[in-house]
This record gives structure tokens, C-alpha cells and sequence, in this order.
């Protein structure tokens, strides 16, 4: 999470990360910061992929992101 913040930082991009995918052979690892601690936090989901569906599994944690109080 830090090195894709230091990379966003410096090639002076002025954005934010929604998520990373890290995409293996059997799996997907989703990896979402939350807004709310500016990054410090994030949520990790590692799914099965020949069971899951990727963009539902998105769709879900974004939901849950913003149901938490941090």
C-alpha cells in the first residue's frame, strides 16, 4: 500500500487509490484503503476464482467500507 502511495506521490499524480488487485493463479486478493484513515487502514479479501465473481466482490467491499466507523 505505502509503495503504490510513494509511487502515486512521485510521479506527482493527485489521486487516490480505490483498490489493487493482486491477481494469482487461483486467486484474486483485493486490497481496499479506507478513505477514512487516509490509507493507514484497508480492507484485504482474497477470493477463489473459480467461485467468485471480482466485480460483485468491488461492488461489496466498497459497500462495506462505507457502513465502518472508524
Amino acid at each position: 500500500m505505502r509503495a503504490k502511495q510513494r509511487t502515486l506521490k512521485s510521479i506527482d499524480m493527485d489521486d487516490r487509490i480505490e483498490d489493487i488487485l493482486i491477481t494469482l493463479g487461483q486467486q484474486y486478493h483485493l486490497i481496499r484503503p479506507l478513505a477514512s484513515t487516509r490509507g493507514s487502514l484497508f480492507l484485504y479479501l482474497a477470493l477463489d476464482r473459480e467461485r467468485s465473481n471480482l466485480a460483485l466482490a468491488r461492488h461489496h467491499l466498497k459497500r462495506l467500507e462505507a457502513s465502518l466507523e472508524v
